[in-house]
């Protein structure tokens, strides 16, 4: 089953380990929202990185965030929209995730390469 998953990955697109951070808002000492991330590093994911194609970014951009990457992984999702990946040095902002008829058999995450963030 391995070896038919890998045959349609592209050179350069192998599957990588995502540090999943949830999103938290919380009140500042002005009564602003912010949006932190948080996470320990013990909730990843195993997913394959690729560049959004065009048809992606019409379809699942937001006002706020436009569509750089698609993240594909193997089974339920493991992350919700909002949610920040981490992988090494390159970090993510989930815009949209589509688990796939629903079945947990796959999941496309929609994200925004943020190289504003560490």
């Amino acid at each position: 089953m391995n070896s038919t998953r890998m045959m349609y990955v592209r050179p350069g697109n192998l599957f990588r380990e995502f540090i999943v951070e949830g999103n938290h808002q919380t009140v500042t000492a002005t009564g602003r929202v912010a949006d932190s991330h948080t996470g320990d590093g013990t909730k990843t994911l195993k997913g394959c990185l690729a560049e959004a194609s065009e048809d992606d970014r019409r379809n699942h951009n937001r006002k706020d965030h436009v569509i750089t990457h698609t993240i594909i992984q193997a089974g339920s999702p493991n992350a919700k929209r909002t949610d920040r990946l981490i992988s090494g040095e390159r970090v993510f902002y989930v815009v949209d995730v589509d688990d796939l008829g629903a079945s947990g058999i796959s999941t496309i995450y929609y994200a925004e390469e943020r190289r504003d963030v560490k």
